[in-house]
């Protein structure tokens, strides 16, 4: 199902900027982010603006009765510092939070503050005190802020985190928080977002001087106020708090963002812009990609003996994404220096990478565009907005969240086929899960030209786990267990993986099953294909789990589904306000074997009920069998979400897939029941007793 547009009213207006002092051109490395070092976060002696002895004495919100917390005025400023003939320029924003907390909750949610960051920039000029109702004022130590890291970007390093902690903050007190960001160098896109989870009594964003023109745009917002005085400010009043939802479209569709994006003067719409673009990128892209002799050469051996398009572009993409060193993921000491010399300089011509052996990804995915075109293929350069960030490019400056996803798309029968292999962590025939389904554009030196990236298939993205168990009569389940990771589950394990060490890989799995079973005792996890290429993804582990059968009197009572056993419910929310969207379709298969203990017989046993239809949008059967011989309980489990390709959905479907997923919860915890044995009256003659126990398949 197609994602709507968002329903809460976007709104976008368009105000100029100071004009251009220096005219710039667009170019690819325009949409990278500066390299400046990250700097230690310091807490500066910061003078703060008296507060309104009013909001210092209220109990309560006057805007949004009953809140906990207000956030009283946000401010933030976005100036350029430094100029063309002093080393070049970059971007800052200084930010400034004013925010009143009214009940002991509000002290457990703002007890912590964080700001997020990237690992390239710097936060700095760090400061933030407490005010209490009588006007006393304790301001924070450096000690009272550290940094942590708390997640990757692809290909780009690290998110970092800046965390303020309040010791004995309570009710009634105000909490101010103040630091400068250093961004980019140059003006593409900033965003900014306006909507809090607390609500805010007064926003205020302010572009200062800077030396190119840019246009401000804002979304899901209600009416803003401008003020065009020395630079350009927005102001908004009375946000409510946003409220996010589990599986969620990205946050630009849907939370108050206020956005900068660049202008170019020459261009007096956003439609010639776009044009430009494609013709500009799709010029440069040409020009890297031109396919030399020694590319001809390469690419004719590398084919030789294939037969189809098919056979041909998998071999240019597994030469691309496995003999050629991708230096934002491996790296080696006899390469470091030139690898670190050339991080930040113009992207290598495909000759050049293929001569070197290594490069980023954009040049990795340049060479395999160079060797497809030297096999006479028409191939483009494919740039679309992450689905992480945003679906909907239609709006006002829209071209500037292109730069999110670059893949290479090639004409194979007249269809366009997508291509990332600078992903080197990416199955052949699959793009990154962010892209999938995006209207991408197809940079052409002649016209705009746009293309949708394909989804992959359920089956693409599968999960297919094995248990073999022994249930002891004291309740304690222990066995080996095989877990086997395909398409962008695998992915996403490797891609976690990618920046630790392979013991915190284990401990963070050990924990995904600690998580959901407390009392399980997990060891000897191996792994295959972690830290590599190579596909599919195998871990496998000991498990023992004491109690995890129910003494129930003389019975045993056990949850076959040992898998779901323990996972949090999915859609607890009675309403849903936002579209629904999952990841990916995906699947997964559960082949478990439990050896019963000796003594206890099945009590009236039962299959779980079939979920939705495994062909359809959402859909799980399941099969139990019983081999009195061995004593061997079997469970198998099938379930599919998107087979038949729909992954999103509007709001009005949310009562209809809680249900599912209510049913699907109550089929996967399905208990069995054991009995012990009665006691033979004599003798019976051995008979084999393999039947089922019970079945239930969709």
């Amino acid at each position: 199902m197609s994602i709507p547009a968002p329903k809460t009213g976007s709104r976008a207006v368009r105000c100029q900027l100071l004009p251009f002092l220096s005219v710039c051109r667009p170019v690819l490395a325009a949409l990278a982010l500066g390299c400046a070092a990250l700097m230690a976060p310091s807490v500066s002696a910061a003078k703060w603006d008296p507060i309104d002895p009013a909001d210092l004495a209220a109990t309560e919100s006057t805007s949004f009765p009953s809140v906990d917390v207000e956030i009283l005025l946000s401010t933030h400023e976005l100036n350029e510092e430094g100029s063309a003939d002093m080393g070049g320029t970059r971007l800052t924003s200084s930010n400034f939070i004013r925010a009143k907390i009214y009940t002991a909750k509000g002290v457990e949610d703002l007890g912590k503050f964080r700001i997020r960051f990237h690992s390239d920039n710097a936060v700095t000029e760090t400061a933030a005190r407490v005010v209490k109702r009588d006007g006393a004022t304790r301001d924070l130590k450096k000690s009272d802020i550290f940094e942590s890291v708390v997640g990757k970007v692809r290909g780009q390093g690290e998110m970092k985190q800046l965390t303020f902690v309040f010791p004995g903050l309570e009710p009634g007190d105000v909490v101010e928080y103040r630091w400068t960001a250093r961004l980019g160098s140059e003006l593409w896109l900033q965003s900014f977002f306006c909507q809090e989870e607390f609500p805010v009594r007064e926003y205020r964003l302010r572009i200062g001087d800077m030396r190119c023109r840019g246009t401000v745009h804002w979304l899901n917002c209600p009416k803003a106020e401008t003020d065009e005085r020395g630079g350009f400010e927005v102001v908004l009043r009375n946000l409510p708090a946003f409220e996010d939802e589990e599986y969620a479209p990205p946050h630009h569709e849907i939370r108050g963002v206020i956005y900068v994006a660049k202008t170019f003067p020459m261009y007096s719409n956003d439609k010639a812009i776009w044009k430009e673009l494609s013709v500009y990128w799709g010029d440069a892209f040409n020009t890297a990609t031109r396919p030399t002799g020694s590319i001809k050469k390469k690419a004719t051996a590398l084919t030789a003996d294939a037969a189809t398009d098919d056979e041909k572009l998998r071999r240019l993409y597994g030469f691309c994404q496995n003999e050629i060193l991708n230096t934002g993921r491996r790296t080696s000491g006899a390469l470091q220096a030139e690898i670190e010399k050339h991080r930040w300089e113009s992207a290598f011509s495909a000759e050049k990478t293929l001569e070197k052996k290594f490069g980023r990804t954009d040049e990795i995915n340049q060479l395999f565009a160079a060797l497809a075109r030297a096999l006479g293929y028409e191939v483009r350069l494919a740039c679309n907005a992450s689905r992480d960030v945003m679906y909907n490019v239609s709006i006002p400056n829209g071209w500037a969240f292109i730069y999110q996803n670059h893949t290479v798309a090639v004409n194979v029968g007249g269809d366009w086929r997508y291509f990332d292999p600078g992903f080197p962590l990416l199955p052949y025939g699959m793009t990154a899960s962010s892209a999938e389904g995006a209207t991408t554009l197809l940079c052409n030196t002649k016209k705009v030209e746009n293309g949708t990236i394909g989804v992959s298939k359920s089956a693409d993205n599968r999960t297919e786990r094995k248990g073999r168990f022994r249930l002891d009569a004291d309740g304690t389940l222990e066995g080996q267990v095989e877990q086997v990771f395909r398409g962008h589950l695998a992915v996403e394990r490797k891609d976690d993986n990618w920046s630790t060490s392979l013991e915190e890989s284990t401990k963070r799995f050990t924990e995904e099953i600690t998580n959901r079973l407390p009392n399980a005792e997990v060891s000897q996890v191996t792994w295959s294909n972690l830290d590599t290429y190579l596909h599919p993804l195998t871990v496998r582990y000991h498990v023992r789990v004491p109690g995890y059968a129910e003494q129930v009197g003389k019975r045993l009572v056990f949850a076959p589904g040992f898998f779901e056993a323990g996972r949090p419910v999915v859609f607890a929310a009675a309403e849903r306000k936002f579209p629904i969207v999952f990841p990916y379709p995906r699947e997964e298969h559960d082949d478990i074997e439990i050896v019963l203990p000796e003594g206890y017989a099945l009590d009236k046993p039962s299959a779980p009920t079939p979920v939705g239809e495994l062909s359809g949008a959402f859909g799980a059967a399941y099969n139990l069998q019983y081999t009195g011989k061995t004593r061997t309980f079997s469970f198998r489990r099938d379930f599919a979400l998107g087979a038949n390709g729909a992954f999103a959905f509007r709001p009005e479907s949310y009562s209809t897939l809680k249900n599912l997923f209510e049913l699907l919860r109550r089929s996967d915890t399905h208990s069995i029941m054991l009995k012990p044995k009665e006691k033979p009256v004599a003798a019976a003659p051995a008979t084999e007793t393999t039947q089922p126990a019970a079945t239930a398949q969709q």
